[in-house]
Formats: structure tokens, sequence, C-alpha cells
């Protein structure tokens, strides 16, 4: 019974022991550095789940002459199935004078209790061989650079800045018109188109005004007046006479209820088919009274348009011009246009900062 007691005893000894054993460990890349390099220590602790840790923290210097740079974040690792933990934590040391230095047992502090690493460390700086023999090689510090112009840090600020011109102009020009109720493109009266009659006996009236035509002329005569009888008869009866033989026609206008007009047309071809494929030489006075005759026809067949429905036919309002939908179209690019004129700009304004400050 003594035995199991003193076994128990001894057992829970061991066991307290084992539950308390932290071990802290110290360690560096390199021990040897030169003036103004870089290296790092890094400090674990190995402890039981749950207990607190507080690491030393160096606001300058870890020992007069090493300085401390940077420390970074505890790294935590499990171990045991999460019974045991490992922290680790890394300090970025350096020195600027050359020497030897010692750098003593680091101390961290566990349920309030501080343990000592077990390695303490040494660190050699040495500084730069100098060739005194040639000083031409080694220089005085210098002074801030300013940095150079690079075209292709400006290009992009620089093409924006010239499309957001544009961009401007029209939607100002935009808002201009949404506001005063006029249409993106101005009202532009469009004139009242000729009738077929009134077309044509201008054209008349320019052959005879032109000069007195001699027999010779006869066949630029008869070619003007024809065209114009023929350009006539096309808008007018809707078919292409400009196509089509003299025979052909008349053969087409035989519903047409005024017989003497049909003949005096049916004449002047004939005459026009003498002189321009016989040769035929007219007279004056015959090519005058096909002339009569031309205006006849015109006169007996045209139809009249009533000058004021043509006017509106043919003039767009300024209320046709501004539908429901036009407007919402021109309010909804007023709006994208000003979006991207702002972000543009914003773009802009950010980027000069970026590169002037």
């Amino acid at each position: 019974m003594s035995r199991k007691i003193l076994f128990l005893f001894i057992f829970s000894c061991f066991s307290l022991f084992c539950k308390a054993q932290v071990t802290v460990d110290l360690s560096i890349d390199t021990l040897l550095i030169r003036v103004g390099e870089q290296t790092k220590l890094h400090l674990q602790v190995s402890m039981d789940a749950g207990a607190s840790y507080d690491f030393p923290q160096f606001t300058d210097t870890i020992v007069a002459g090493v300085e401390c740079l940077e420390e970074s974040k505890p790294v935590i690792t499990e171990l045991n199935d999460g019974k045991r933990l490992l922290v680790s934590k890394d300090y970025l040391v350096t020195s600027f004078d050359s020497g030897h230095y010692y750098l003593p047992p680091l101390e961290v502090l566990v349920d309030q209790k501080a343990y000592q690493s077990r390695q303490s460390l040494s660190l050699k700086v040495f500084s730069v061989d100098v060739n005194l023999s040639k000083p031409n090689e080694f220089f005085g510090p210098k002074d801030v650079m300013n940095a150079p112009f690079a075209w292709e840090d400006w290009s992009l600020v620089f093409w924006l800045s010239i499309f957001l011109i544009p961009i401007l102009c029209v939607c100002f020009y935009l808002i201009i018109r949404y506001r005063d109720n006029k249409p993106i493109i101005r009202h532009i009266k469009v004139a009242p188109k000729l009738p077929p009659h009134q077309k044509a006996m201008n054209e008349i009236t320019a052959i005879k005004s032109e000069k007195k035509w001699a027999p010779e002329d006869s066949k630029e005569y008869y070619t003007k007046l024809t065209d114009t009888l023929r350009n006539y008869i096309k808008e007018r009866y809707g078919f292409n006479a400009m196509e089509m033989t003299s025979a052909e026609i008349i053969e087409r206008l035989t519903l047409e209820p005024d017989e003497q007009a049909m003949d005096e047309l049916r004449e002047l071809f004939q005459t026009s088919d003498l002189v321009k494929f016989a040769k035929y030489n007219a007279l004056v006075n015959e090519n005058d009274r096909n002339l009569v005759n031309a205006v006849d026809f015109i006169n007996k067949t045209k139809v009249e348009v009533d000058p004021a429905e043509l006017n509106k036919k043919q003039e767009l309002t300024i209320e046709e011009k501004r539908s429901r939908t036009v407007k919402l179209s021109l309010l909804g690019g007023i709006i994208i246009l000003s979006l991207l004129s702002i972000f543009i700009l914003i773009y802009i304004v950010v980027e000069l900062y970026e590169l002037c400050f």
C-alpha cells in the first residue's frame, strides 16, 4: 500500500513538471554581416496550450550597436494534438558600426513567469574594404534627384483630357437644346416640291427663251422638248416614259379623254422622230406649233395641287421632331455623357495627384 502511494506521488510530481515545462530557443540567419546589412533573429517558445505569453519588444536597439528595425507577429503552431504550442517571432536587425557584438539570451514571459532562451549569440559586423589609393572611385552623398519626365506616365492623362473636351461640348450642347425644348438638329424648312406641270412649264419657258431655233438646230430643240414631255408624263402618269418609244407612250395614253390633246401630242412625237432619226429639218412655224401643242397637252392633263396642303406635307414641325421617345433619348444621352465626363475628370485628377505628389 505504501509503495502504491509513493508511486502516485512520484507520478503526480512528474506530471506537474511536464505540464509546466517551457523551452525558449534563439537563432539567427547569419552571424556575419557587412555594415548596413540586415539579418533576422528567430525566437521560439514551446509551452502548454492555454498558457499566456509575452515576447520582448524593442523600440530601437537590442544591445548597443545592434538595432531592431522590425518585429513580426507571433506565429502559433499546434503540437501533440493541440496540447502543446510552438510560438515563434522574428526580429529584423542591423548594425551600422563594425565590430563584434554579444547578443544575450532573450527573455519570454509565460504565465507571467520569465524564461530565458537557452542560446546566446554573437554577431560579427565588418566594414567594406576601401582602396585609399583610388579616391576617384568614391563619391560623397548626392542631393535628392527629381524623377525624369516620362511620356508614358503622362500620355493617358493627356489623351483623356483631349477626349474630355468634345464630350463636354456635346453634353453642353444637348443640355441647351433640351432646356430650350429644341430639336438636336436645327429646324430646316424644306422647299415644297413643284408639281409635274409647273416643272415642265418652267423647262418649256427656258427652251423658248434660249434662242431663236433655226431649222438646222431642230434635233437639239426637239430632244429638249420631248425630254421635258417624257419627264412630265413619267411623274404625271407613273410609268417610265423616258425608256419608251413615242408609239409606246401614245399607246399607254389612249385612255386619255381629250382626243385633241392626244392628236397634238402624236403630231409632236412624229415630228420629233423625223427630225432625230430621218434628218428632217422642221420649219420655224412648225417648231412654234409643236411648242404650243406641248403647252396645251400639259395644261389639259395637269392635276392641280393645293399649295397649302403641299407645304404642310413638305415641312416637318418641331412637335413632330420632338416626340416623347426623342426627348427620353436626349435626356438619356445627357446623363450618360455627364457620368462619363465625371468619371474621366476624377480619373485625371487622381492620376495628376499621384504623378505630382
